[in-house]
């Protein structure tokens, strides 16, 4: 399975044959909500790649129902009509969410794990030394 911090490949699991299907690409799994004025929001569960962004659930939330709440997370987002699939893929590019985006997000998670992990071995030392 590929980090999806660093990009780099970790040995064994059952991600494998995914990682090869999108090119061995590192990806980041999001949740993106789009939120109008009601109340009411669309959550999609997307896997970015480097090269694209794959949808892999959308639902109807509402915040004003109470999370004991289980809502119809719809049909699988697969299972829906190829136009209104490639509509929902254009609706988040207008949105921002798009390879371009997640590949600035993925640079700075990578960028801020490396300065978090140099501060942490400078905290080891010091306090070594002490």
């Amino acid at each position: 399975m590929t980090s999806l911090v660093t990009g780099n490949h970790e040995g064994g699991g059952d991600d494998d044959e995914e990682d090869s299907s999108k090119g061995g690409n590192s990806s980041i799994p999001l949740v993106v909500s789009v939120v109008k004025g009601n109340g009411q929001f669309l959550e999609f569960g997307v896997t970015a790649y480097t090269d694209e962004i794959a949808i892999e659930s959308l639902s109807v939330k509402d915040s004003n129902v109470s999370q004991d709440d289980i809502p119809y997370e719809g049909p699988d987002f697969g299972s829906l009509d190829e136009n209104l699939q490639r509509a929902f893929h254009k609706y988040l590019e207008i949105k921002g969410i798009k390879p371009s985006t997640t590949n600035v997000l993925h640079e700075y998670m990578i960028n801020k794990d490396s300065k978090e992990y140099l501060v942490w071995l400078k905290n080891l030392k010091k306090f070594i030394e002490k």
